[in-house]
C-alpha cells in the first residue's frame, strides 16, 4: 500500500465494500483475482491498525479523563 496515496478509514473500507461486491457478481477474471485478493488483504491489515491505533488513543484519553 505504500506506492498508493495515503488512505483513510473510510477510503479503505469502502474499497473492500467494492472488492467484496466485485467477488459476489462475479465480475472478477481469474487473472484479476490474485491481485484483488492480495488488495483486500493489505486494505485488512490498514483498517485493522488503524482501529487498533484509535482504540488506544481512546483508552489512553478515557484514562486522563478519570484522573481530572
Amino acid at each position: 500500500m505504500s506506492r498508493r496515496k495515503k488512505l483513510t478509514y473510510e477510503e479503505a473500507y469502502s474499497e473492500l465494500e467494492d472488492i467484496l461486491q466485485q467477488l459476489q457478481e462475479g465480475e472478477i477474471s481469474m487473472e484479476k483475482l490474485p491481485e484483488l485478493v492480495q488488495r483486500a488483504g493489505e486494505l485488512v491489515n490498514y483498517c485493522r491498525q488503524k482501529l487498533r491505533s484509535i482504540e488506544k488513543e481512546v483508552e489512553k484519553n478515557m484514562g486522563t479523563a478519570e484522573d481530572d
